[in-house]
Order: C-alpha cells, then structure tokens, then sequence
C-alpha cells in the first residue's frame, strides 16, 4: 500500500492518513527531527544579588519545554504552541546498565504482537489483557511496570519567550520548527486528548488548529515535584500545499525508524532449526565413507 499524499486531501481523509481517527480514545542514522520536552527539574544557577551575595535562582522553571535539535542545541521556553500532524504509539523501556531506550515499532494502537529492538515482542509485555496482576510472577510485574504506553506526536512547533540554560534570552526562533515529542505521563496524554477531541467535534482536522501547550505542577507522596502537559485550543489555521510535503516527512521519519527496528529485531532471533534425524544420520554416514 502507497504512503503518497495526494492534494487536496479532505479533513477525515487528512487526519486518517497521519494516524488521527475521529475519536482518541484509543543510535540510528537517517532522518533526524527536533525533540520537544518538558523539563522535570528546574535548572537553578547561582547569581549575585543587590547586596553582592551569591544565591541560586530558578533560570528554566519545572515544567518548561524544551526543544533540542539535530545538532544537539538545546533551548528552553515556558510555553508552547504546536499543530499536530500525525501520532502514533510505541512501547518503550529505559535500560540503565547500557543507557538504551528500547523500543517497538511505531503503530496506530498498541494491540497484539509487536516487534521490537530486543528481539521479543511487547519489549516481553504481555499482549494480552491482565484480568488478574496478583497472579503474575513479579518478573512479570517488574517488565510491566517497566515498559511504557509512549505517545509519539509529529508536528510543528512555536516556543514563546527563548532562553538557554543560563536564562539567557536565544533569537532565531520566531517561526514553526519540526518536531517530534515522546508523550508517558497519563495526565497529559489525556490532557492532548481532550484536545484532539475539541477539535475533531469542530469537524477539523488537528493540523487545521493549533494547541497551546502550558504545564502544572504535581507533587509526589515523596514529596518530590514534577510537571505535566496542559493542552488547550488556540486558533484556527488552514491547510495549505505546504503541509501535505511535512506530512509526507513525518511518514518517512516513522518508516525509516520503523525500519530500524525491523532490521534489529530480525539481526536478535535465533530461528529453531530442527533437522531431521533420517537426514542427521545420512549426514553422518556420508562423513565416515573412507576416501
């Protein structure tokens, strides 16, 4: 089946090619794109006061977004607006002993067998649903609460005031920069579903209107803090030729990534091969015939 766009593409038709249904319930080379975050733990750095005293002042606040490019340039803002143009979903799971993300293919909906860069499926996450989790062996449990649902979004993006990590303001970022951004925590997915659904129930697709992404703080039975994404409606755009060349990249990112992960899982299986003892002793009586 073609991945071509053809032009012009109707709204239902648009959203359903960049993974978008009407309701949202539900080390590599290559193409590289800006990853968009948001920070979890204010970056402080001290300055002098009035008195000429030292003292450490919050410069990127908990909660920020930051976009970091293909080079590794890093820049920070404390809002942003985004037009999404495509989502898929993946499982993904954090190795601490190799500092490796593994992760499946990208998909539509995290449903069934699916192939990873460990050479299993699932990153070895049940397939099925789990009726009871007492019965699990706690290997079990550890892989499941390991591996993460991960939202992956693809559009454009526009920071409001830029700063580096010193506080610094940065220029050079007035327009739309394309992005792509891993989406774990279950507030804010829910917070960009919403979202989604606001605009769909405008009969639009989610390019044709933007998204202002704030954050809220959270705090932790521990006590620690951290920040999830607030989405709400901005403003109404229009599709223009443009768009359907980006959306054309975004399928060709997530295929070549995708790829990657084919090629990985397929170099990790060790396929079972059974030899049949008729042909094992045939094999063996050939060894022994005297030359």
């Amino acid at each position: 089946m073609s991945n071509e766009l053809t032009t012009p593409l109707g709204r239902a038709d648009f959203a359903a090619a960049m993974g978008f249904s009407a309701s949202t319930d539900t080390p590599m080379g290559g193409p590289n794109l800006s990853r968009l975050a948001q920070v979890q733990a204010p970056i402080m750095r001290e300055q002098v006061d009035t008195d000429g005293e030292l003292e450490e002042k919050v410069v990127v606040p908990l909660g920020a977004y930051k976009l970091t490019n293909a080079e590794g340039n890093t820049v920070y803002s404390r809002n942003a607006t985004i037009r999404l143009y495509a989502q898929k979903q993946q499982w993904t799971q954090w190795d601490s002993s190799s500092s490796t993300m593994h992760k499946t293919v990208m998909v539509d909906v995290l449903k069934g067998d699916i192939k990873d860069t460990k050479g299993t499926f699932n990153l070895g996450r049940p397939s099925k649903y789990v009726k009871d989790w007492e019965a699990l062996d706690e290997d079990t449990k550890a892989v499941i609460r390991s591996v993460k649902n991960t939202k992956v979004l693809f559009g454009k993006v526009k920071l409001g005031k830029v700063t580096d990590e010193h506080g610094v303001a940065v220029k050079g970022y007035d327009s739309e920069i394309d992005f792509t951004m891993d989406v774990k925590n279950i507030d804010s997915k829910r917070s960009l579903d919403e979202a989604l659904k606001d605009i769909v129930s405008l009969k639009f697709a989610p390019v044709e209107y933007s998204i202002v992404l704030s954050s809220k703080k959270e705090v932790l039975p521990t006590g620690n803090k951290y920040a999830t994404m607030v989405a709400s409606l901005g403003e109404e755009t229009q599709i223009v030729p443009e768009d359907h060349v980006t959306a054309q990249s975004f399928i060709d990112y997530v295929d070549y990534r995708n790829e990657y992960v084919f090629s990985k899982w397929k170099s990790l299986r060790k396929p079972d091969v059974t030899i049949d003892p008729a042909i094992l002793d045939a094999i063996v009586q050939v060894e022994e015939i005297p030359f």
